[in-house]
């Protein structure tokens, strides 16, 4: 059993506060913002710390959505705070219809001068030399840190060329402010595309989907705090599901834990994450739950996009997401039930995924005989995964099994 129990409630009020805690204490619905809660993110909160505490260096967050990027970009300065240091974090989410100056008014207004918005001075449109002559006017023991995040969003290419500029200029000033652009990409070179100049002042901070041991320890450090614990298949099965998206060992834990409590018991085991399924899944965004209508639909007898998709969603994966055809072989043949099966039986049911009647809920890279896969939006993968066991059409224990190496990163080069 993993975890701790504390002491039992003694009142029906006691369960119901503690079911709030629960609701409270994971977070599949919003970004976490206190820094004991983010667990399994060491490394890149070390890289950041570096890019702040040096002059004239600024970083890059990306990955995979889902990942954490934004949770991360929130806590990770907390562990700069101190009595000879002012940390001063601005945190501004970009829009596809931002501009430059749309994105630096919205910083400026979370910037005061003699109790007056920043942004006031600048009746004009503001340009990347006033950004960089006020980010100089900060004290010394001052460290501001101005995080865009969803800078992939941006439609206009001319704004983030300026951004680009303007932390170039910062950097060769040696201007004492870093700026941290947060957002979805497979390379930091993919976010600020063109800008070689750029990405050498910028620590490059990727974010990988999360390992066992990290989507372990977000679930049993919550359980830790409410004084709960966890039987050992439950944890496999929720970590199993999860696919190393840290949002669903949120989901599935946070829901998995008020089951738990609303039967009066302090530790989670598979019966409750059984009857917390229907309700995981059906907080699980529409859209996703439209597309995967769309990609499996289909007027002819005998398709299997149901069991392509589900071993697509089971197969191990690459760093980038991508996986191989013959991935999908081993554990399409558990799902079918049969001894074996071959590329040629799915091969087009892969293609067809990719296109626009089945929603492109797939994408391909590669040439002929070589192409690789993997889901447009990431967070399609658990759903898929989730959805077939709440469905009855795979089992638990088929599950824990077929993803027992769910996510261990692999370097390819086919591609």
């Amino acid at each position: 059993m993993q975890g701790f129990l504390g002491p039992t409630p003694q009142t029906d009020e006691d369960w119901q506060a503690k079911i709030y805690e629960a609701l409270d204490l994971f977070s599949p619905g919003a970004p976490i913002d206190e820094a004991g809660l983010l667990a399994g993110r060491k490394s890149q909160i070390d890289k950041l710390l570096d890019a702040v505490l040096q002059r004239g260096q600024h970083a890059i967050l990306y990955g995979e959505r889902g990942v954490g990027k934004s949770s991360l970009a929130n806590v990770f300065a907390t562990k700069l705070f101190g009595p000879t240091r002012y940390i001063q974090i601005i945190h501004v989410n970009c829009h596809p219809q931002d501009d430059f100056d749309a994105i630096w008014r919205k910083v400026f207004r979370r910037l005061e001068a003699e109790d007056a918005s920043i942004t006031d001075r600048y009746e004009r449109q503001i340009m990347p030399d006033d950004v960089v002559i006020e980010m100089s006017k900060f004290a010394l023991v001052s460290t501001p840190i101005i995080i865009l995040d969803e800078f992939d969003k941006i439609d206009d290419n001319n704004a983030r060329v300026a951004v680009a500029n303007t932390i170039k200029n910062l950097s060769d000033r040696s201007v004492k402010a870093t700026i941290i652009l947060v957002g979805v990409a497979d390379s930091a070179e993919r976010l600020v595309a063109d800008h070689e100049s750029v990405t050498r002042c910028l620590r490059h901070v990727p974010m990988h989907r999360m390992f066992s041991s990290e989507l372990r320890e977000i679930i049993e450090t919550r359980l830790a705090q409410l004084g709960m614990a966890i039987q050992p298949d439950a944890l496999a099965l929720i970590v199993a599901m999860s696919r190393g998206l840290p949002h669903y060992a949120h989901l599935v834990g946070q829901q998995s834990a008020r089951v738990a409590l609303e039967k009066k018991k302090l530790v989670v085991d598979l019966s409750h994450i059984d009857e917390a399924m229907p309700g995981s899944v059906g907080q699980i965004d529409q859209i996703i739950r439209r597309q995967y209508h769309q990609a499996t639909i289909s007027p002819r007898k005998g398709n299997i996009y149901k069991e392509v998709l589900l071993a697509a969603a089971l197969s191990p994966i690459d760093d980038l997401g991508y996986f191989a055809p013959a991935d999908l072989q081993s554990p399409l043949a558990e799902i079918l039930g049969v001894p074996e099966t071959k590329v040629s039986l799915f091969g087009q049911h892969l293609k067809n995924l990719c296109e626009g009647d089945h929603g492109r809920i797939l994408e391909q890279v590669g040439v002929a005989r070589k192409y690789r896969y993997r889901f447009s939006e990431p967070m399609m993968q658990p759903f898929i995964v989730m959805n077939a066991l709440a469905g009855g059409t795979i089992s638990r224990e088929r599950i824990t099994a077929l993803s027992v190496s769910h996510y261990e990163p692999r370097f390819s080069s086919e591609y």
